[in-house]
Order: C-alpha cells, then structure tokens, then sequence
C-alpha cells in the first residue's frame, strides 16, 4: 500500500517548459512507485510563453483559481513546490506556505533556476522582509547543481539543501550506432532548441548566422521553441539558411536533435538554470555551443562544449565560424557527450534520485 502522499504544486505542459516537463516527468515517474501516492495542483496560469517575469498582471490573477485546491494540503505528508524566482514567483505560493507550516507538513521548494539569491538581495523594505519569511518556511530545498545551492543559502543550512541534475527523456535514449548511422558530422549544422526568448541568445545567434551568410559562410541551421510575442523573429526564417520547425515533441525532437551536430544556447537569462535542452541535445551526441551562466558550468566544460561571451555578437559569430573550419572537433565532441550524458542524465536516473531525496525529506 502507497503510505508516503506527496502534493506537487507547480506549472505543468502546455506550455512546454524546463520546469513544466520536470514536474510531469517526476509525476508520471512517482505514480509507477510502490512507495508514493501522488496528487497534484497546476500553478500555470497561461498557455503561452512569456518573457517578462515578476511584474503583476490581470492575466497572473488567473492563478487565484489554484487556491480553490487548498484543502489538498491536508492530506499530503510531503507538499513539493517547484518556487518561482521573482517576488510575485514567490509571494504567489503563500497559501500553500502558511497552510503547511500550520499542519506541520514537510515542505520542499525545488528551485529551477539561479535568479532567487539576486533577487532577494534587490529587494528593499517589507517586500524583502515578506520574500525571506516565506522562502525560510522551506524544510529542504532542491536545486539544480552545486553552483546553484547559494540561492537557499540565505534561508536554510547547507544540510538541508540537495542536488538534482536535469535529465533527457528515455524517449530520447538511443546506442551509438544508431546515433552514427544517423547523424552526419560531415559539416556543421546548428540546432537551437528553447523558447524563443532574446534573453535565451536567439536573436545573436540569428544575427550571426545572417552576418556569415553575407560573407559567403552557408551555416544551416534549424530552430525549434514556442514564438514569444514580444520578440519578433520573422524577418530570419526562411532566408540565410534559417530554418524554423515549431515546437517539436517524441520523434519529432529526436529527428530534430540527429539531424544538428552543433547546439547553439547562447543564453544570459536571469531566471536561467541548467537547461534540460542542453541536456537533451548532449544525450544526441551533439557539441555544445553555450555561455558561462547559471549552473551550466556544472555539465559544460571545454571537453564538451565551447563558450562564448554573453551577449556578444562577433563572439559567438568567431565560435561558429571556427567550428565550420574544424568539423572534425564537432564529432569528438559530440560522441563524448553522448557517453556523457547516456547515464548520468538519463529519465531513470532523474526519477530515482528525485525518490532518494524525497524519501529523506519525508522521514
């Protein structure tokens, strides 16, 4: 019989999001367990992507509507919230908090991100004051990477926090040979896969991808993610070797990730953590192209991955073009990562430390 009742709140597809597929994962993956019953409440309160975060809108009041779910509370063990990181990504979650705390409930925040510390430290005066009392009500945390555990370290003991690597789908999971057979490595093709946010490096990548063509450099290059509204990309697609695919799933992602080599994520995101993406396209046998941000520097280094400078244009252009001139590097590379990534960051793997570090929290 499944004693253990665990209450995952937090945002689930669609949208398709780093956050929204981890908690979809770790659910379906719990609820095969003999070990825990699972509910949930969904906190996503839009079917779009946005790129503003931590401003109130009349659109994020549709969140009020989780409230209705209080009651579940009462009959969890273990209530499990994946925490925003801006003070609305916080303060959103006080019912939950406080309605915890009284029933002296164990309460976890899984953190997905490295923007929580900085933003606690721009916070002044009661807002402050109000972010700390609801973050510190946390019996353990969860983040990401070891880079990333600074984030609590202002509101609970080093001993209490824990890491979770991100992970790639078991859908995605396939031998070398396959991979071999598949994959061409004959020429340098860029895959960008993520909402199509500025702050994620799309508009540079484009850009410099645009800059190569005019000099002669055919780059082909295809890209994948849900269109923010407020980053208008139109004028790229379908010139310059462009090429973008809508938002991709099961096969479709697969054939997407054989078909690159080279995956591009020239990210600066504030609320950025460790990209399952940059996860995904690693499991493929693909070389990374990234930035020294957030917790990536916990699974990218110059074995795997080349960096470039954040936000900078004829940077990440010179990558990619020294890339094109050495594609021999993009196969060592690429097939180091599949061996990388095969085990470390498989689906299966994920679940089962997500059981180990829960089942302390519970005892």
């Amino acid at each position: 019989m499944k004693t253990n009742k665990i209450l995952i709140i937090g945002s689930f597809p669609p949208p398709i999001s780093g956050v929204s597929l981890a908690n979809k994962v770790i659910t379906e993956g719990f609820k095969k367990s003999q070990k825990w019953n699972v509910d949930i409440i969904n906190s996503e309160y839009s079917s779009n992507i946005t790129a503003v975060h931590g401003n109130i809108s009349i659109q994020k009041f549709y969140f009020l509507k989780t409230y209705l779910y209080l009651y579940k509370v009462l009959f969890s063990k273990i209530i499990y919230i994946t925490i925003g990181q801006s003070f609305f990504g916080v303060i959103k979650y006080a019912p939950f908090i406080l309605l915890s705390k009284i029933l002296r409930k164990k309460l976890v925040f899984h953190l997905h991100g490295g923007h929580l510390l900085n933003e606690y430290n721009q916070l002044k005066g009661i807002k402050r004051k109000t972010f700390y009392f609801f973050v510190s009500k946390m019996n353990y945390g969860i983040v990401l990477s070891k880079s990333l555990r600074e984030n609590f370290s202002e509101f609970i003991k080093p001993s209490k926090i824990f890491e979770l690597p991100n992970f790639y789908e078991s859908d995605l999971r396939l031998t070398e040979k396959e991979i071999l057979n598949s994959k061409d490595y004959s020429e340098i093709r860029i895959i960008f896969l993520s909402n199509l946010i500025e702050e994620k490096g799309i508009n540079i990548l484009l850009e410099a991808i645009k800059k190569l063509y005019e000099k002669g450099i055919n780059i082909k290059i295809k890209v994948a993610g849900n269109i923010v509204s407020n980053n208008d990309l139109s004028s790229y697609f379908g010139k310059y070797g462009i090429e973008y695919v809508g938002v991709v799933n099961g096969e479709t992602k697969k054939d997407f990730l054989l078909w690159g080599n080279v995956f591009c994520l020239p990210t600066f995101y504030r609320m950025e953590g460790q990209p399952i993406s940059i996860i995904e396209a690693m499991a493929i046998g693909n070389l990374i192209i990234t930035t020294k941000h957030a917790g990536i520097q916990d699974i990218c280094t110059s074995d795997n991955a080349l960096f470039c400078e954040k936000n900078d244009l004829n940077d990440l252009l010179s990558t990619i073009e020294y890339l094109s001139n050495n594609t021999t590097e993009i196969k060592a590379k690429g097939l180091y990562n599949y061996d990388y990534a095969k085990d470390l960051f498989s689906e299966e793997n994920f679940i089962d430390n997500a059981n180990k570090i829960l089942l302390q929290c519970i005892n």
